[in-house]
């Protein structure tokens, strides 16, 4: 190894999880691998979801988990929708590592991050040792988009993109009602926003975009969103960004790009994810919006695949819940002798915002913004986008929480 191959490894967050009386931990495993096994690095749900596919068709092939973290499953759009409903991070895992592991008869590695990969020897170099693997999954997910800015308190801002997060983020609020500056209004950010407000505290948001979900919604559709917001106490500041955070006297102060400032307590980024392509770039493996893999889910470099937040297939990221679990279903398969494709069908996205309920589907991909409102009640409407040639290309509905994805289906399946 030489020394730029070292990574510094952080600390274990406050609070450890796995310190919970029904929860019995066994001793570290200290499985190395083998020709003969699939290594799955990544416990998130992408990671697990390989695990549990290889499983359900039948696969009895050797199966290692690594985990950076304590990989016990849960599910990671909860984060955003568990405050309002007082939910410990406890309570959002649905089944410990261990547990998950012995049920699926395979074998994990927690707390173990992989520092480098050598796809000439078949080996993970980890920081518990090396690891050898037959066929290598990587399910390394995304981390938070970073800001720069200035001040005293630039560093201090709050990602929240797994349960240890989740749980600062819960240490911070617990202690009374706080002012929380979220920094983006796309999806994560709303969720957010609505979450936060309905467990009592004031938010404020800030976006260089015009209208929030900007991405995803019409505009007329995302000013009903933010009037609905703003109807709870929720502030928007849009069309700018933060400059400047400044501590004192037990208080951050905030300072806008725009002149605008305001105090307050807590700022959460919520400005898109980064999938994680380091060890794959230090590999040799070849990357562009994520780790580029065919419709096979394979990298560029034979036996080893990739899925999930940190993969991009044929130049597009799927980072949601169903299109995870398909590609889940094609490496398991494809790991398993059969030839199988992944399906790039349209995503149903729903958006956790309770007081304003909203679901989009992207059919094709267009360059035009021509919405136009197809159906409107009191509480909601439904919206299309079509493209150049009149093709229906995408379809936004809103406010109606029951009916929303069940429409959808029709113009996305």
């Amino acid at each position: 190894m030489r020394k730029s191959d070292l990574r510094l490894l952080t600390d274990s967050p406050a609070g450890d999880l796995r310190k919970t009386e029904h929860i019995k931990t066994p001793d570290r495993c200290e499985c190395r691998g083998g020709a003969e096994y699939i290594v799955i690095v990544g416990a998130g749900f992408a990671g697990w979801s390989v695990a549990e596919a290889l499983r359900r068709i039948g696969s009895s092939a050797p199966v290692l988990l690594i985990s950076s973290c304590r990989g016990d499953f849960y599910s990671k759009p909860s984060l955003s929708g568990a405050l309002a409903d007082g939910k410990t991070a406890q309570d959002l895992i649905y089944e410990d590592a261990f547990s998950r592991a012995q049920r699926l008869n395979i074998q994990i590695r927690t707390d173990t991050p992989v520092i480098q990969l050598d796809p000439s020897r078949k080996r993970l170099i980890t920081s518990h040792g090396s690891i050898a693997y037959g066929k290598l999954v990587l399910a390394l997910g995304a981390h938070q988009r970073e800001l720069a800015l200035r001040g005293n308190a630039a560093h201090n801002v709050h990602a929240v993109n797994d349960l240890a997060d989740y749980m600062k983020l819960r240490q911070k609020l617990d202690s009374g009602p706080k002012l929380v500056t979220i920094l983006g209004s796309g999806l994560i950010g709303c969720e957010f926003a609505d979450d936060i407000s309905g467990a009592g505290h004031a938010v404020t948001m800030v976006d260089p975009n015009h209208w929030p979900l900007s991405r995803l919604l019409p505009e007329e559709m995302a000013i009903d969103l933010q009037k609905q917001l703003n109807d709870k106490g929720i502030v928007f500041h849009l069309g700018t960004i933060l400059t400047t955070l400044e501590y004192s006297a037990g208080r951050y102060r905030a300072v806008l790009q725009n002149g605008v400032t305001f105090e307050t307590d807590i700022v959460v980024i919520a400005a898109g994810l980064i999938p994680n392509t380091g060890l794959a770039e230090r590999t040799g493996l070849k990357v562009d919006k994520g780790i580029s893999v065919d419709l096979q889910m394979q990298s560029s470099i034979s036996d080893i695949y990739a899925l999930g937040d940190c993969a991009s297939v044929e130049g597009t990221v799927y980072s949601y819940i169903e299109p995870i679990k398909h590609q889940a279903e094609t490496i398991a398969e494809n790991l398993t002798g059969q030839r199988s494709l992944f399906s790039k069908k349209p995503t149903i996205i729903k958006v956790k915002t309770p007081t304003f309920p909203l679901a989009a589907c992207q059919i094709r991909k267009t360059e035009t913004r021509a919405w136009t409102v197809v159906e409107r009640q009191e509480h909601g409407c439904r919206m299309e986008l079509t493209d150049e040639h009149g093709e229906l290309a995408a379809v936004a509905i809103s406010g109606f929480e029951k009916l929303a994805a069940r429409e959808l289906y029709k113009y996305c399946m």
